[in-house]
């Protein structure tokens, strides 16, 4: 084998971007878990309320904050899935099965 071929397929930390690329599936669940606790803060925090603590209460009676947190969740959740999912050759799917056509094309008359 080539060596230069051998050096782009190595997936040792020395190429370059190799470790960014095992962190991937890292960085998408914990962008996607950032986004699920501000939701969780969002839908809960009403219900705590009980006015020990100022920002379960901020995000309890504010609607901007609220607002806020709400387009943030959504921004995070888009960018887990543009910028950190796996590429799709990493991701497991069934093989397309080819399909034949049920006449052989017929030319002329």
């Amino acid at each position: 084998m080539d060596p230069e071929l051998k050096a782009l397929l190595d997936p040792s930390p020395r190429r370059p971007g190799a470790a960014t690329a095992r962190h991937l599936p890292l960085l998408y669940w914990v962008t996607l878990a950032a986004a699920a606790v501000l939701l969780g803060l969002v839908l809960l925090c009403p219900a705590l309320d009980v006015g020990h603590f100022r920002l379960l209460g901020l995000f309890a009676r504010d609607p901007a904050v609220r607002r806020t947190a709400l387009a943030a969740a959504i921004g995070l959740t888009v960018t887990a899935c543009v910028f950190f999912r796996p590429p799709a050759s990493a991701r497991v799917t069934e093989p397309v099965k080819p399909t034949r056509p049920t006449q052989p094309p017929v030319v002329g008359a």
